[in-house]
């Protein structure tokens, strides 16, 4: 080997980074965490398995919704419920269909899209486990816990309990970008 190759240890085509998970929430900061998935992806020949986690309804709402379902049809709650986990994995199929990565625009790199109901920290490290990812992509916060919060409760329990190393994308709210691309300004400046 040359002195100046570097070789990194790891599985098939010498890259530690085989398999990436990237997990979402579809939110509007989504796309942050897409664009370094590809270009990881792009850059180490990886596979992105795209995960969405949909909480469970509340023992609240699973009340209300079985008052208006007919107990005379059993698999009705299961069919939908399934039915409409398909449509939002298919919603993400057709909107990830045209991304690619500015380094190689040619590369597919998605290789499975899983919607899946449960609490998201926890379906995103089962995924992570069952597809033997060697990295997991999120960012650090949804929508909703913007403001003060570093970090959102999903992000942080992933990176508290997961196995592998954990990729996370800083989310800024719109308007902290203008602010932050536009540096300090003159008044405050000498």
């Amino acid at each position: 080997m040359a002195t100046n190759e570097l070789w990194v240890a790891g599985k098939g085509n010498g890259s530690m980074i085989q398999k990436i998970l990237l997990a979402t929430d579809l939110g509007p900061f989504a796309s942050h965490a897409l664009e370094h998935a590809l270009d990881l992806a792009v850059s180490h020949q990886a596979n992105i398995i795209v995960v969405h986690a949909v909480e469970p309804l509340s023992s609240f709402a699973h009340a209300m919704v079985s008052t208006y379902i007919d107990d005379s049809v059993d698999d009705r709650p299961a069919t939908e419920h399934g039915r409409l986990l398909n449509s939002i994995r298919d919603q993400i199929m057709a909107s990830l269909e045209g991304e690619r990565s500015d380094i190689d625009p040619t590369y597919d790199c998605f290789s499975e899209f899983r919607v899946l109901q449960g609490r998201p920290a926890e379906v995103i490290l089962a995924e992570a486990s069952r597809v033997e990812a060697d990295l997991i992509i999120m960012g650090s916060h949804g929508p909703e816990s913007m403001g003060n919060n570093v970090l959102g409760s999903v992000t942080a329990r992933v990176l508290q309990l997961s196995k592998v190393p954990v990729y996370m994308v800083p989310m800024i709210s719109p308007r902290n970008w203008y602010q932050i691309a536009s540096g300090p300004s003159a008044d405050t400046a000498g």
